[in-house]
């Protein structure tokens, strides 16, 4: 059984991560859109592109007959007890090899040394001793000029960087540092993938920073009741709960919340079905203005800036939806769709379909619309003042939800729009469209230049629908909130 070194580092993560991934289980899609290798960039920077190339299926026998008559290799294959690996580039020194590993991040982990020290290892069991290591990795201050200047993208280094986004130690006495049984990790790994199937226990790396992309391979959470403890937003305490035969957040004892809002909500709504701050709620409605409009963005991120004045890891808005909703109750609609560098036309038919007054809801708004569009204030100074002034109009319709003022149980420990639009309606959902969430938003998006003209249209009229709904379902959540209130007052 062929196994390679990043199967070895997925089961020190994650043993049923790894199984998931060697048969390829669901793959996640690919977060960065890269308009060119970033491969193709880092050779160019090197000067490498014509060096020697290893290819897939190399043997040891293959790789080594290669590196004999030249100093440099890329993509150099190597292999040991059926445990593969590649190392980007490979220097001839006198004392050995130097290797270099480029990096499509502005801050590569200290954890990546033991991939080295992995590599440094087999390829010394083939007879190739690397002696000295180096980085290339992004500069995050880099801004696109009207020509990519790889020499001020790219960065040289020999330390990685630690969680807080600070130089650690050196490479070399990091890696040097690394003990480990390279035949006991072989051995562990492909036994790991060979099982015919892996069953999990959860534990909270599956759903710490961002959950992972395997979860609902592991785990039904459909079969939990809505207010089941594992839902618990912000909790030490919930996996230890449900090991205990707690079900429910209303039986957990009120000490095992460390005292956050929204679990308050939640420990509330377990009880009662659901949970309202009306005081908070009435005042937060009170601070609307009309007109209203409800507004959403969808982007794309770019790994290496494509276009001027961008940098590293920028998004670049392509679609905006836009529902008015004047004082009158009447409801209208504007949109944008744009393809290539968009950006301004982007900005002037925003700033020319928004009211002048009025109050703008967005879901969520400070890591997304609001940030993108001071991004942009940074890019195209000339409309800085007047996209200010738009993002001094804008409220988050997500702050009830997030700070527990209102909370139902039917959200499920989650406050996303598709998680709350349910709670309001069930005339309307994201399960009747062709694109049912951003991710697939932004992968259709990707395909559209090379699509047919056909298929352009219906991508276009796909990702349009898509963004339409979430700002038809802010207004749905604003007018249900409204509802509560006026429910409560009648009761």
């Amino acid at each position: 059984m062929m196994i390679h070194v990043t199967d070895i580092l997925h089961a020190l993560r994650c043993e049923k991560y790894a199984w998931n991934i060697y048969h390829k289980i669901s793959l996640p899609k690919q977060y960065f859109h890269m308009i060119e290798p970033f491969s193709s960039l880092w050779k160019a920077y090197l000067g490498l592109e014509d060096a020697v190339c290893g290819q897939v299926g190399d043997t040891n026998e293959m790789t080594m007959a290669k590196m004999k008559d030249t100093s440099v290799i890329l993509f150099a294959r190597f292999s040991y007890d059926e445990c593969r690996t590649q190392i980007p580039v490979l220097i001839k020194r006198e004392e050995g090899y130097h290797a270099i590993y480029p990096y499509l991040s502005c801050y590569p982990r200290e954890s990546e040394a033991f991939r080295m020290k992995l590599n440094d290892l087999i390829a010394q069991k083939a007879g190739i001793l690397i002696v000295s290591h180096e980085i290339i990795y992004i500069q995050k201050d880099y801004v696109r000029k009207e020509e990519l200047d790889l020499h001020s993208l790219l960065v040289k280094g020999d330390c990685f960087f630690n969680r807080r986004n600070n130089p650690s130690k050196n490479i070399d006495s990091r890696v040097q540092a690394i003990d480990v049984d390279l035949d006991a990790c072989i051995a562990k790994t492909k036994e790991i993938v060979a099982e015919s199937e892996i069953n999990m226990e959860r534990n909270k790396n599956c759903t710490a920073g961002r959950r992972c992309s395997y979860y609902a391979s592991c785990f039904d959470d459909s079969v939990l009741p809505d207010d089941s403890v594992l839902f618990l937003t912000t909790s030490q305490n919930k996996l230890e709960a449900y090991r205990q035969g707690l079900r429910h957040i209303s039986q957990m004892d009120i000490d095992q919340l460390e005292g956050y809002r929204l679990q308050y909500a939640q420990f509330m709504a377990s009880r009662n079905g659901f949970f309202m701050d009306r005081l908070a709620l009435s005042q937060w409605l009170d601070k609307v203005k009309y007109p209203i409009s409800y507004l959403d963005f969808e982007w794309d991120t770019f790994g290496i800036p494509p276009y001027l004045n961008m940098k590293p890891f920028d998004v670049l808005c392509f679609q905006y939806s836009l529902h008015i909703e004047t004082r009158k109750k009447e409801l209208e609609h504007h949109d944008f769709f744009g393809t290539s560098d968009c950006r301004k036309a982007f900005i002037e038919s925003l700033l020319n379909d928004l009211p002048s007054e009025g109050s703008i809801l967005v879901y969520n708004m400070e890591g997304a619309e609001k940030l993108r569009l001071m991004q942009l204030a940074e890019q195209f100074p000339e409309y800085a003042d007047r996209l200010k002034a738009v993002c001094d109009r804008m409220m988050d319709l997500s702050k009830p939800f997030e700070t527990g003022i209102y909370y139902d149980n039917r959200m499920r420990g989650h406050y996303s729009l598709k998680n709350v639009l349910p709670v309001f309606t069930d005339e309307v959902s994201y399960k009747q469209l062709a694109i049912h969430d951003g991710l697939n938003a932004v992968h259709a998006y990707r395909t559209i230049e090379q699509a047919s003209a056909a298929d352009q249209k219906k991508i276009r009229e796909d990702i349009r629908n898509y963004c339409r709904m979430d700002t038809y379902a802010e207004y749905v959540v604003y007018h249900g909130l409204i509802n509560q209130i006026k429910e409560e007052e009648n009761a």
